[in-house]
């Protein structure tokens, strides 16, 4: 019988626990909606239940505010009270009922009362001072944090992180900045978020100006402390001062003793953002520390690398440039041997190929890469390629499909299998034989690879849209075949004749944004990027509707973020992609550097100084 009633009891209890939940839930919808009469009777009825229940209270509390019943709010929480005194939600809305009438005086008493209360308390500190902001009330928050602060002499720069949000918000920039450095020498795993905010802020020249100037003043008053002269390298490099900012990065690799280390990274960062120059700088300083030291032979290589990417980045070079540059590389792989064998001598390969108009030398360099035994399959799988690449320049094409066969056939199952696979389909395009082109393109459209992938597919659209039934005329598309091979044989004037011709004798062709494509992407490489940016516009202009239209909004965006500096028409240009073409495979792109020009977050490569 005591089981039976044991039961029924707890039956009874599950089912009045479920009632309650359900209610509950009515009551929460009853303030979301601000009908705060059902609210307040709904709470006011779950409350009699559950005396001691925060969320009901809290909930109850809300709903006589939201109905003006000030009067009962306050009698209501004056009970509380009586019940537990010390309770911090309760005394907190109180004072916010004095407020309501205007009893201000009281009010004002309490919160006093409540700053004491949690002075001692970081977690209750933080929980009033997000009430104070949440209720509108930011100047109460920011006294507490500050009194917070005052009162911890261990911590000087506890709450530097809430402060500085709230100075933003209030517009006191200089306090916020001031905040956010606290932050930064006091908190090491946010110093990227310190950088985010700063570019946030930023805004004015005035405003750079005095963030150098309290970087500055810190680094002066403690000159122990690293963390100065890393910001304030960070912050000359988004002045695009790296000459300035490697002086700070020197000055703590030498007293840190890093033997190079901070000054190779920064050398790196240089060379991603095209600063040549100090790229240079930074990597021959590393080797001037001596050839005992353990970055030596990786930074005089690096330079190599630097070297090239700048002579490649000029529109025009001599020929005594480049053999220049293919001597140090020589001379580097003689002074040590083992890089013979790595991608340095790789990159030399490139250079005597496509700059240098040696694709023998090139070759011949390879092939020995390629019959070392110690040399790893896959950097063996591709050099082959680029052999086989490098044999297309000297139109040895059966060559060139031998040695993308041979890869093909080496990897089957693997990445580089499918690449060579895209670059025999490609080459049998130069040839003008699109249907075993098509053939194979129609496979590698499905590649795990995104950008084989897309390469296969915009390739693979090229021939169906242009290549007419056998009873039509192909010539039109056989030429533009022959042009894209002479574009990628680098005879740009023998390229741009043909591509003339097409739209003489045929100028009504639907290849005329192909055409427009070619010569944008050859005027890039030469570095007039007036004539990309008018070919670019002229597919958004005629031929939004074709498929190359969201390739050209990228790339002509792009042109305008990095070298006209237009960050307002380049940002116009990424967001229209974005909404145009939802689907397109630049919108990952688009948005990522949307972002950065908005200045919502900083290269987190820097923190690898």
């Amino acid at each position: 019988m005591k089981r039976l009633l044991l039961f029924l009891w707890v039956v009874c209890m599950a089912h009045v626990g479920l009632a309650q939940d359900q209610l509950l839930q009515v009551a929460r919808q009853y303030l979301l909606s601000q009908d705060y009469t059902k609210a307040a009777a709904t709470f006011k009825q779950l409350l009699d239940y559950n005396p001691g229940n925060p969320e009901i209270l809290q909930g109850y509390t809300n709903s006589l505010l939201g109905m003006g019943d000030f009067a009962g709010a306050e009698k209501m929480l004056k009970q509380q009270l009586k019940k537990n005194s010390t309770d911090l939600r309760t005394q907190y809305d109180l004072a916010r009922v004095w407020q309501r009438l205007k009893e201000d005086k009281k009010a004002d008493k309490q919160f006093q009362k409540l700053n004491e209360q949690v002075l001692m308390r970081d977690d209750q500190l933080r929980t009033l001072a997000r009430w104070y902001e949440k209720d509108g009330m930011p100047q109460q928050a920011i006294a507490l944090y500050e009194k917070g602060r005052s009162t911890d002499k261990l911590q000087p720069y506890r709450y530097a992180e809430e402060l500085a949000i709230l100075y933003d918000a209030q517009g006191k920039t200089e306090l916020a900045m001031e905040s956010l450095l606290d932050m930064y020498v006091s908190t090491s795993d946010k110093q990227e978020n310190v950088k985010a905010a700063f570019q946030r802020m930023m805004t004015t020249p005035d405003k750079l100006d005095i963030l150098r100037k309290k970087i500055i003043k810190r680094s002066a008053k403690d000159a122990e402390q690293l963390a100065w002269p890393d910001l304030l390298a960070w912050y000359y490099t988004q002045q695009g001062d790296y000459e300035s900012a490697f002086q700070q990065i020197r000055a703590i690799d030498t007293r840190l003793h890093e033997d190079g280390r901070r000054m190779l990274g920064f050398g790196r960062l240089a060379l991603r953002e095209k600063q040549y120059n100090a790229a240079l700088q930074a990597y021959r300083t590393v080797a001037q520390l001596g050839t005992d030291k353990p970055f030596y032979q990786l930074a005089l290589s690096e330079e190599l690398t630097v070297l090239n990417r700048q002579l490649r980045a000029k529109p025009t070079f001599t020929a005594m440039a480049v053999d220049s540059v293919i001597k140090k590389y020589d001379e580097f792989i003689q002074q040590f041997p083992s890089f013979q064998y790595t991608e340095t001598s790789r990159d030399l390969a490139e250079l005597e190929a496509r700059m240098g108009r040696k694709p023998e030398k090139a070759i011949e360099r390879l092939t020995r890469i390629v019959q070392a035994p110690q040399t790893d399959r896959i950097f063996r799988g591709q050099c082959k390629l680029d052999m086989g690449d490098y044999e297309l320049l000297r139109n040895n094409r059966w060559e060139s499909t031998l040695l993308y066969s041979q890869v093909d056939k080496e990897f089957k199952q693997d990445m580089l299998g499918e690449e060579a696979r895209f670059r025999n389909a490609r080459l049998s395009y130069y040839t003008g034989d699109f249907v075993w082109a098509q053939g194979q393109l129609d496979v590698l459209k499905a590649s795990t690879s995104e950008l084989i992938a897309n390469d296969a597919l915009n390739l693979s659209v090229l021939i169906t849209e242009n290549n007419p039934p056998a009873d039509s005329n192909s010539t039109p598309l056989l030429m533009f075949a022959q042009a894209e091979l002479l574009a990628f044989q680098y005879r740009d004037a023998e390229c741009l004749a043909l591509l003339d011709s097409i739209s003489t004798a045929f100028p009504s062709h639907v290849l005329a944004d192909d055409i427009c494509m070619v010569k944008a992407t050859m005027a890039v490489r030469q570095q007039d990027y007036n004539e990309a940016a008018k070919h670019l516009q002229r597919i958004l202009d005629q031929y939004a509707d074709d498929v190359l239209a969201d390739d050209a909004l990228f790339q002509l965006a792009v042109i305008y973020q990095e070298q006209f500096n237009n960050t307002d028409e380049a940002k116009r240009l990424f967001e229209k992609l974005m909404v145009d073409f939802p689907g397109s495979s630049f919108v990952n792109e688009s948005r990522k550097r949307y972002r950065t020009l908005r200045g919502d977050k900083v290269d987190p490569d820097f923190k690898t100084f």
